[in-house]
């Protein structure tokens, strides 16, 4: 233990003072009286002992609890706020230069035992530096300096793994647009490069990391076919990740994000009434959503929205105006870029703008490259499709079922036959022909496309439910 009586005797008054009320207070006798003794430093520690009546090995512990209260007054409250924790950190140089070595090392050692307990690497390099220099002529030296390559070591993990997350993200939005198998294999690689990171370094943060790549493959991809916790544990062990973590932490801010994919998890399986429960907090932040797109792909938020909007009779809480909500994003994301345009076509479409809803479709197409995003560009032009269809604008929709079907027939057949059958559908709509007969028609070829269009091959999440009240009515 460091020297107590020491460091009792190099107390600030300030401190010392409060040390003592707080003592008074509790009526901790037994704390005060050597807490007294040790700063007048006239009695030896057998006349204490004597005096307080106690066995030798309860004056060591007794000791021992007694520089715990020390250090927690000497960093008082450090980690109440994030702003407090930085002042601290601060105010090592400081500590160093102006306080006795005892009262010093006392101070980083306590500041030292609250970062390990938040898994704060980055900031222990600060107290593992100063530690490390207070003990240069000491054999204490050696292990600051281990401590200190050690959470060196550690921050370098934490970071590489944000890394893998960003890249992870990155990529799942061109396989989003594209269902390429190539980009699902290097969504695989990320997660298993992630799981031997965190075999190395089992820290909470990159613990969260994980989950979060788990979530999104199995939600977004469902591709992930080792054996291991279900969709629904993975959310429960995040959220006890995340009430572990401390409040000042970084990583708290992700919360919201484990609350999107939560959503995203219920409206995936259909559960919508469990989604509401999610769906408020999610939308009250859809400003600043999508600036997490390097934690999580959020803007297939936007998309979800509408179809969980519309399955739930909510579409009178939709905005009358894409403009009565600033969206902040990443303006070289190619992924939100286009389902920004497709939500707000969506939403002028609710209002039955349809001449707007055309021409934020057509400034995609006219402003993106879909050459490797095949899958993305149908989900457009259906859409377009549709809209011309409304209109009865017949010779568009035409001209843009003939570049999708043209296309898909040769190329790619097995994959999107069922979109077949709704291009079928559109164009027996433009036909004038047993309105009847063609509605019996339209429902089966309708069932046979909603069969088929399922996750990786699914298309026009956000035109579901209206195509379904269309043709199934």
């Amino acid at each position: 233990m460091l020297k107590l009586k020491q460091i009792i005797a190099q107390l600030p008054k300030s401190d010392f003072e409060k040390i003592t009320d707080s003592f008074k207070r509790t009526k901790a006798d037994n704390y005060h009286l050597l807490l007294i003794s040790y700063r007048e430093d006239k009695l030896p520690d057998a006349e204490i002992i004597s005096l307080l009546n106690i066995s030798s090995n309860s004056f060591y512990v007794l000791k021992s609890r007694l520089f715990n209260k020390i250090q927690e007054q000497l960093s008082e409250n450090v980690f109440t706020t994030q702003e407090q924790l930085i002042k601290q950190l601060l105010q090592v140089p400081e500590v160093c230069f102006t306080m006795p070595r005892e009262t010093a090392t006392a101070f980083l050692t306590k500041l030292e035992k609250e970062l390990l307990r938040f898994d704060l690497h980055n900031d222990l390099l600060v107290v593992y530096s100063a530690l490390k220099k207070l003990h240069i002529h000491s054999e204490k030296y050696f292990y600051f300096s281990q401590q200190y390559n050690k959470h060196t070591a550690l921050g370098l993990s934490l970071e590489k793994a944000e890394e893998i997350l960003g890249n992870f993200n990155r990529i799942l939005g061109q396989y989003s647009f594209s269902k390429n198998q190539q980009h699902l294999d290097t969504l695989n690689f990320l997660k298993n490069e992630l799981n031997n990171l965190y075999s190395l370094n089992r820290s909470q943060q990159i613990e969260i990391i994980k989950y979060f790549v788990e979530l999104q493959l199995n939600i977004f991809c469902i591709e992930n076919k080792e054996a291991g916790l279900t969709t629904n544990e993975t959310i429960q062990s995040a959220k006890k990740a995340f009430l572990e973590l401390p409040e000042t932490s970084p990583h708290k801010k992700w919360e919201i994000v484990l609350d999107y994919l939560t959503f995203e998890y219920y409206v995936s399986i259909e559960e919508y009434k469990t989604a509401e429960r999610f769906y408020e907090k999610i939308n009250n932040s859809i400003s600043t959503l999508l600036l997490y797109n390097n934690i999580c792909l959020t803007s297939n938020f936007l998309s979800s929205k509408i179809k969980f909007c519309c399955e739930l009779n909510l579409t009178e809480t939709l905005p009358k105006n894409p403009k009565e909500t600033e969206l902040y994003f990443d303006n070289q994301n190619t992924h939100a870029l286009v389902l920004i345009g497709i939500y707000n076509s969506m939403l002028y479409y609710k209002q039955k703008k349809y001449k707007e809803a055309v021409t934020t479709l057509n400034n995609i197409l006219n402003t993106v490259s879909f050459k490797d995003f095949f899958h993305e560009s149908i989900t457009i032009k259906l859409t377009l499709a549709f809209f011309y269809l409304i209109q009865k604008e017949f010779d568009l929709v035409d001209i843009t079922l003939k570049s999708v079907s043209r296309k898909i027939k040769s190329e790619q057949l097995e994959k999107y036959y069922h979109i077949l059958h709704l291009i079928k559908i559109f164009e027996s709509e433009m036909n004038n022909s047993d309105k009847t007969k063609a509605a019996a028609k339209n429902r089966d070829l309708f069932t046979l496309f909603t069969a088929n269009n399922k996750k990786n091959n699914e298309v026009l999440a956000h035109l579901i439910p209206d195509l379904k009240t269309k043709y199934y009515s």
